[in-house]
């Protein structure tokens, strides 16, 4: 007889998981509404962003240290502890004025950037074998809405009220993300704390150079590659990078698996996250601009903020609305193609975009084609990476993932910006320098040579793949 209580199930343990995962995408993309208010009380672009600049650092590091945590100590019981220490953040937010104690708050929202690798690893743990890529499908569902669709809200708190109240919600959501969790959530089955007391000064060895290695590719865009605070980040990196990996390697019981990154189905995995992040994750930022530049300045569609800011939203509520699809797809036809998939629609998205850049609507679906070979790829390797770890070290992997991720991304975001002022036309009166269109087709190319590569990548993914137990390393 079929079993008719696993399609309730899995649903009864991924709804709780999407509503803490919402969370931590409305803490990441509410704060961008509020950067003009927020650079008018405290003065400076260069104060108002290291609101988000501490939040960024904080969540690459705790990805994968507590990902980890939650391997050993119960991914349930963490996953808590996180969102705990996120709305205390979000609470002392929306109570200070001082911007010390502000850039504290968003450092402790950080913390949610562990979310996603603990809701995969509850997933992998409790849902049925075959009902993980659903999971983790609709957990990529939760996140892209709530991206996409933080902007908006954010936007709307700003217009009714000061930035205080966007602090106030996600306050809100976590403590209702915390009653969801502990209520409906199954309690934890790991509990192996032997590794955090064999090994928490190596892994703690993580977080400085994963903080250094983005506070260097922050300052590079900032001040330059020859700036005496770059090479000073750029050394903390390199030194405690080497000291980790060394760590790692010579104990019998790492806290933080260096081995994981060489299994090929997550190595292979990881690389073509990066080719995602580096090109195709920086639509959000070509096309914001592109879209509000005027047609004057030679290229640009003229829209308001307000507009502009709708321009992906069709395309990323059309690409969430797929990822159920997409993980009964690599099911069926397995990771391999699927992601080769992907690629290929990136290419053809952003190839078309070379050649038709000026009207609204043509651009719009345009973006729709590119969005969903990301959110196919996106999800993907997602898939992959939860699948190919082991039981016991599914959310260390996926915190690891999300750690190259936030880097590739902030490289990719520093190339883009390069690009974007290779040349420039300058605005009336001199005032303002807009990127040309050539600047414009250079980086629509520079997406579909990353795609390329990406699609290179995902050849060497595994064609099936099945669960691998606990503890099966190379």
């Amino acid at each position: 007889m079929k079993d008719t209580s696993a399609p309730f199930s899995i649903w009864r343990l991924v709804l709780p998981l999407m509503v803490a995962e919402v969370v931590g995408s409305l803490e990441l993309t509410m704060i961008y509404a509020a950067m003009r208010s927020l650079i008018a009380d405290f003065g400076s672009a260069s104060a108002a962003g290291w609101l988000v600049t501490s939040f960024m650092l904080s969540s690459a590091a705790g990805a994968a240290l507590f990902g980890r945590l939650g391997d050993l100590l119960g991914r349930r019981r963490v996953l808590l502890t996180v969102l705990a220490i996120s709305t205390l953040g979000s609470i002392i937010s929306a109570m200070t004025r001082d911007l010390g104690w502000l850039i504290a708050g968003r450092a402790m929202q950080g913390a949610a950037g562990a979310i996603v690798p603990l809701c995969f690893g509850i997933v992998r743990e409790h849902a049925p074998p075959d009902r993980v890529s659903f999971g983790i499908s609709l957990l990529a569902v939760a996140a892209s809405v709530a991206s996409a669709t933080g902007l908006v809200i954010g936007g709307i708190i700003i217009d009714l009220a000061d930035w205080s109240m966007i602090f106030k919600v996600t306050a809100a959501m976590g403590a209702l993300a915390v009653v969801c969790i502990a209520l409906f959530v199954a309690p934890d089955k790991a509990w192996n704390p032997g590794a955090v007391r064999d090994d928490l000064a190596g892994g703690l060895l993580f977080v400085p150079a994963a903080v250094s290695l983005l506070l260097a590719i922050d300052n590079i865009g900032k001040l330059g590659i020859a700036h005496h605070m770059t090479l000073v980040y750029i050394a903390v990196a390199a030194l405690s990078l080497a000291a980790w990996v060394w760590r790692e390697l010579s104990v019998a019981n790492p806290l933080l698996q260096v081995r994981l990154l060489a299994m090929p189905q997550i190595g292979w995995s990881n690389l073509c996250y990066v080719a995602l992040a580096l090109g195709a994750f920086q639509g959000g930022q070509i096309m914001a601009l592109f879209g509000q530049q005027s047609p004057e300045t030679g290229a640009g569609l003229g829209l308001s903020a307000t507009v502009a800011g709708f321009l992906l939203l069709p395309a990323n509520i059309i690409t969430a609305a797929c990822y159920p699809l997409v993980a009964r797809l690599v099911d069926r036809f397995g990771a391999r193609d699927v992601t080769t998939l992907g690629f290929v629609l990136i290419i053809a998205g952003f190839g078309s975009l070379v050649l038709e850049h000026t009207r609204v609507l043509p651009v719009m679906a345009l973006l729709v084609i590119q969005s969903v070979g990301l959110g196919v790829v996106y999800v993907t390797v997602q898939i992959v990476i939860v699948k190919a770890a082991p039981l016991d070290r599914v959310s260390e992997a996926t915190g690891m993932m999300a750690v190259i991720r936030s880097t590739a991304m902030a490289i990719g975001a520093q190339t883009v910006a390069t690009m974007l002022s290779a040349s420039g036309h300058h605005g009336v009166g001199g005032a303002a320098r807009f990127p040309s269109e050539g600047d414009y087709i250079a980086v629509f190319l520079f997406v579909c040579a990353t795609a390329f590569v990406g699609s290179l990548f995902a050849r060497k993914l595994p064609a099936r793949l099945p669960l691998r137990p606990r503890q099966e390393l190379p």
